[in-house]
């Protein structure tokens, strides 16, 4: 029953949060091992929000078929990432957190178009 219960609170926790899936997913690789204060949270969850809208819009542009095969492309992407992301992480994500980050985010967007699922397969 705690199982059940568990997982109706997760799919709940998007529109709790005041975020879409995709930007949770988002939301939820930047938070991961920080400890940060509800203003720094907003923060991140802006930082979410602009940076699934920058490449939903830039997707034909950025997410060119096998983008993360081929070096250039897969450093397109890398530059989209980290300029939305310097641009709104709150200043507790130190050079080394950012850049942890950063490639926390490239390796689950890679993954998630070699495995073909979600928004960046699609």
């Amino acid at each position: 029953m705690q199982l059940i219960e568990d997982l109706k609170a997760e799919e709940k926790r998007a529109d709790a949060e005041g975020l879409t899936e995709e930007e949770l997913e988002i939301f939820d690789l930047l938070i991961s091992g920080k400890k940060l204060t509800k203003e720094e949270e907003q923060k991140v969850k802006l930082s979410a929000k602009h940076l699934f809208k920058k490449l939903t819009e830039e997707k034909e542009d950025l997410l060119v078929v096998d983008w993360y095969k081929d070096e250039q492309p897969l450093a397109k992407v890398k530059t989209a990432i980290e300029t939305s992301l310097d641009a709104d992480l709150p200043v507790s994500y130190d050079k080394d957190t950012f850049a942890a980050k950063i490639n926390l985010i490239l390796t689950h967007f890679i993954d998630m178009a070699v495995q073909g699922y979600g928004w960046i397969a699609a």
